[in-house]
């Protein structure tokens, strides 16, 4: 049985920059390549391009083999059982592209038990797993630390901090020996300049996987088949607010459906006189607006960001066409909504505001 790739990998770096620490590495990098392993052959292929970075047979060869058929240079082959499988996100760019952004992705190995991602760390990049596993896990409200799923090799994470600024939300940690890819967003930025394909075929890419992940695990949006996910994930408006934003106004008709992926927004009902309660805070994963747009009636509260918020926005003409037809998810967000529409009824009968723990509008 072969070493694992970490292995030869340090076995030819080993060598330093000699005729056969090269020579072993193209050679693996090829071999990779054609037997149509393209995030290993990569690998390899950083590999080489640190003890040689003026090599360009390897990359050259990678584009020819994986680079998006039909564009300029590449001689992909065609579709059929014998077809090289297409490499997750570089087989969306052409050849010269494809190539810039092998020379920019940065190969990283990590033993069991160390962070490629903590929680709370800026972000900044995102990884590829080409060898090994790993878990996700994020610490509760009471502190304790759950494994929330593990990625395996050709698994892609960390997206949101392509697509925006933000705090990551879990920590990820090595189960195994891994050895990554990672991308670094100033990186991506800097190639853009002269390939603008490769800025937006990276947030395209990024922000469809982030759509995808967030509908899939939604415990509103999961009983969608997999093809009614994918249309909602190409229509859902991925926006950023900063502190203070005033999303929904209260008494005036909703616009959107709202689904928060981080920060912290706050729920404010406005009484007949003019006192205002606020409501429990909105966290990550909450969805709000969907009362105004079922009832087709104006807001029952005002909801305002307390920290910058990222957030996915579905207008309300898009709603109607793809959601209030769906019984499932119609149900869900009914019961959503009269849940809410209840709490209010209660705080203008009482006087006394929400038990602490109520994140709904």
């Amino acid at each position: 049985m072969s070493d694992p790739l970490h292995v030869r990998i340090e076995q030819f770096q080993a060598l330093g920059r000699t005729p056969e620490a090269l020579a072993t590495a193209e050679a693996l990098a090829t071999e990779l390549a054609r037997q149509g392993q393209p995030l290993r052959a990569i690998a390899v292929c950083r590999a080489l391009l640190q003890l040689e970075p003026a090599h360009t047979r390897t990359p050259q060869l990678l584009a020819d083999l994986y680079a998006k058929p039909g564009a300029p240079g590449a001689t992909s082959p065609a579709t059929g059982a014998g077809a090289l499988p297409r490499a997750p996100l570089f087989s969306e760019l052409g050849r010269e592209p494809f190539m810039a952004l092998v020379g920019v992705v940065e190969l990283r190995a990590f033993a069991p038990g160390q962070h490629l991602i903590t929680e709370g760390d800026p972000g900044r990049s995102s990884f590829a797993i080409v060898e090994g596993r790993v878990d996700v896990l994020r610490k509760m409200d009471g502190g304790e630390l759950r494994t929330l799923s593990s990625l395996k090799e050709g698994d892609f994470f960390g997206e949101i901090a392509l697509v925006s600024e933000s705090p990551r939300l879990a920590s990820v940690v090595a189960t195994q020996h891994v050895l990554a890819l990672e991308l670094h967003r100033t990186r991506v930025e800097r190639i853009s300049f002269r390939y603008h394909a490769v800025g937006d075929t990276v947030q395209a890419f990024y922000r469809e996987r982030l759509l995808a992940n967030v509908l899939r695990s939604h415990p509103v949006f999961s009983a969608l088949a997999p093809a009614q996910r994918e249309a909602l994930a190409h229509i859902f408006e991925l926006r950023t607010v900063e502190a203070g934003h005033v999303l929904i106004e209260q008494g005036q008709r909703g616009d959107a459906l709202y689904l928060l992926l981080s920060g912290t927004c706050t729920p404010l009902f406005r009484r007949p006189d003019g006192q205002q309660t606020a409501f429990p805070p909105l966290r990550e994963g909450d969805v709000f607006g969907e009362i105004s747009l079922l009832l087709g009636q104006p807001a029952t509260a005002t909801v305002r960001a307390e920290s910058s918020c990222h957030m996915l926005r579905l207008g309300r003409e898009a709603f109607e066409q793809y959601l209030s037809g769906q019984p499932g998810i119609r149900a869900a967000l009914m019961r959503l909504g009269t849940e809410r529409l209840l709490h209010i009824s209660k705080l203008l009968a009482s006087g006394r505001a929400v038990h602490e723990g109520d994140s709904r509008v």
